[in-house]
């Protein structure tokens, strides 16, 4: 698979979703919607109560409007009380159905238009129509219940592990809080030269690659937060993939996992700066499937080799605990509320693993010369790999240019 069968430049939203059930728009809403809500409606009627309609039209006029009351959701034919109405074809209302794509990744990829109202409007229905389909709930404080230990007590969740932990330990926090925090899994020596090949990476990379992300600080000046595919450049950081202390502990979640060496962006590093100002240098709340491909990328782990301290100084990786298990709101900072923040602070050579889905942040540095490095690496299922080719990634999108010639993984003007 990969080929771009269609000319649109993103080589795999059309090969995989033939891999999928095809959903009829109009048989969707007269049958299978119906039988969903009458399934599933205790799940999703309070977290939509309020919630203004939304509508969804295709291009031969056939529109239905989703209109939730406390019986959960119901469909009617036109879109006069909708708040938000969406335009789109048949097929990417069933891959937005088969959470192939969300709503922010039928707009980026400009395969759905909003014509009236916003793309809020449509993602406020997002989680309610994920429990609808899936059966998975939405993630709430609820989630406090859940996070407990082997005995049944309550999670420290600011628990880290020693690298010589107790496996069934680390296993446990990781499936249940979907992040986990091992101390020392690299000496100072190792954690000194894969900075070097990091820098040496970084002196190689250039604004506008393709293959890295920039951003823009408060001087006016292009600093990379992002670089992918490291082995381009450092055989070390490639043949890093197979490092036996990581794979062992990121095969905890499940041993037939491999590791992403030559797809979903490989290895790569994240760097942190101060005063960003423009572009992706710090990101809100957001889970790895956000264009979507839930089902083909999802559950993945993030292994992150820490280079340097990670503290609110330095930038640190924030994650919502358990909202792996869950379908989520999109949340801005400081929305948060009674749900388990929790702020992850590590120390060079240290190893965070969390899942791709678990909601997760990487707030600005509050000091004012951060620099924190962090190399990570992607296991995933075979089904992955079966559907996303070598040289590929799910979003791939982020790097296609938009209708005003923009790459979104560039924040300068261009």
């Amino acid at each position: 698979m990969g080929a771009d069968t269609t000319g649109t430049g993103l080589p795999w939203v059309e090969a995989i979703a033939d891999s999928f059930p095809h959903h009829a728009f109009s048989a969707f809403h007269t049958t299978r919607l119906p039988a969903l809500n009458a399934e599933r409606r205790d799940m999703v009627a309070d977290d939509l109560a309020g919630v203004p309609p939304l509508a969804f039209r295709v291009p031969d006029g056939r529109t239905y409007t989703w209109i939730a009351g406390p019986d959960g959701v119901r469909a009617v034919e036109g879109d006069a009380d909708a708040a938000t109405l969406v335009e789109l074809d048949e097929a990417t209302f069933s891959e937005y159905v088969n959470e192939l794509l969300t709503a922010n990744g039928c707009v980026r990829t400009q395969r759905a238009e909003i014509v009236r109202g916003g793309l809020e409007g449509w993602k406020r229905w997002e989680p309610a129509t994920r429990a609808l389909l899936t059966g998975r709930p939405i993630y709430t404080g609820a989630v406090w219940d859940t996070l407990v230990d082997r005995d049944g007590a309550p999670l420290d969740l600011h628990r880290s592990f020693p690298a010589d932990g107790d496996r069934e330990e680390i296993r446990h926090f990781l499936d249940t809080a979907g992040f986990v925090h091992i101390k020392g899994v690299y000496d100072a020596a190792e954690i000194a030269q894969f900075g070097a090949e990091v820098e040496y990476v970084r002196s190689q990379t250039t604004p506008g690659d393709g293959l890295s992300w920039w951003s823009v600080n408060s001087d006016g000046d292009e600093v990379v937060t992002r670089i992918n595919y490291l082995g381009r450049h450092s055989d070390v950081l490639q043949q890093l993939c197979f490092e036996p202390r990581m794979t062992e502990l990121a095969r905890l979640a499940d041993p037939a996992y491999r590791v992403c060496d030559d797809r979903l962006d490989g290895p790569m590093v994240f760097v942190k700066s101060s005063n960003v100002v423009k572009g992706s240098g710090d990101l809100g709340w957001h889970t790895d499937d956000g264009i979507g491909g839930h089902p083909v990328l999802c559950p993945l782990i993030q292994a992150g080799i820490q280079l340097d301290h990670a503290n609110p100084a330095n930038g640190q990786l924030m994650v919502l605990a358990g909202s792996h298990r869950y379908v989520n709101h999109w949340l801005s900072w400081g929305d948060e509320g009674d749900l388990p923040v929790v702020r992850i602070e590590t120390e060079p050579g240290d190893l965070t693993l969390h899942f791709g889905d678990i909601m997760h942040s990487t707030p600005p540095p509050t000091g004012p010369a951060a620099g924190r490095r962090a190399l990570y690496y992607k296991f995933s299922e075979q089904k992955t790999f079966d559907w996303v080719p070598s040289g590929c990634h799910y979003n791939d999108a982020l790097f296609h240019a938009d209708k005003a010639g923009r790459i979104g993984a560039r924040a300068t003007t261009h």
